[in-house]
């Protein structure tokens, strides 16, 4: 099966030039597309294509899956930084119960950032969802999400269940998408055995700004579900 690496972006050129060397050292890919949120930097010239203003994570997401020719669509942030075999967490896809899939993400000093996400409405507003951070399995294992900084799934199902739900900025589709890859009867699942280096919130204050109303928006769409 083919794959499409999507990576949505929005200025900081260094970070993703660094993102595209680290993926040109190592596995192939089939598709890489880059969808540029009206960058003035110089991104918007590495861009597949290039959006007049910056429209957001899941605009960009959305946008950039429709180039996508490919089986599969990897979302990939452009502060990360792959390692060997990093692709091969797509494996899992091809069970047909599996729908969303993701990488271990670690932090430069090899910290575990992300080992899945776990979501519980029983939490305090803004603290549903949280990063695992211990490395608690050594197989490939179900979690309630997935980071929207490295992300996998079949481009047919990622059609199927909406795409990411534009009505969040920059925070929370990618837990809305894993939720809505549950609802729809699909695992997800961590694979431990892959590997991304994540900076983390590299992109600027944008990532922030709608906090309040990303959280309400996802506590009416799944708390009572």
């Amino acid at each position: 099966m083919t794959i499409a690496v999507i990576i949505p972006t929005y200025n900081r050129i260094e970070l993703t030039q660094n993102c595209l060397a680290s993926i040109n050292r190592h596995d192939p890919i089939d598709q890489l597309i880059i969808v540029d949120n009206g960058s003035t930097d110089g991104t918007e010239r590495l861009a597949t294509v290039a959006l007049d203003i910056n429209e957001g994570f899941a605009f960009a997401c959305n946008r950039g899956a429709l180039e996508a020719t490919t089986d599969k669509l990897i979302f990939l942030n452009n502060d990360t930084i792959v390692h060997p075999n990093w692709t091969s967490f797509t494996d899992l896809l091809d069970q047909s119960d599996v729908g969303i899939v993701g990488p271990k993400l670690i932090f430069l000093d090899c910290q575990i950032q992300s080992a899945g996400v776990a979501v519980d409405f029983n939490r305090p507003p803004g603290l549903e969802a949280w990063n695992l951070t211990t490395n608690w399995a050594t197989t490939p294992t179900d979690v309630d999400a997935i980071t929207g900084a490295c992300l996998g799934i079949r481009t047919e199902l990622f059609w199927q269940l909406g795409g990411f739900d534009t009505g969040y900025w920059n925070g929370y589709e990618d837990v809305d998408l894993s939720l809505a890859s549950i609802q729809a009867g699909f695992r997800n699942l961590y694979d431990p055995t892959a590997t991304v280096t994540h900076l983390e919130s590299q992109s600027g204050p944008e990532r922030w700004t709608s906090v309040t109303e990303n959280v309400t928006r996802l506590r009416t769409k799944w708390s009572h579900k």
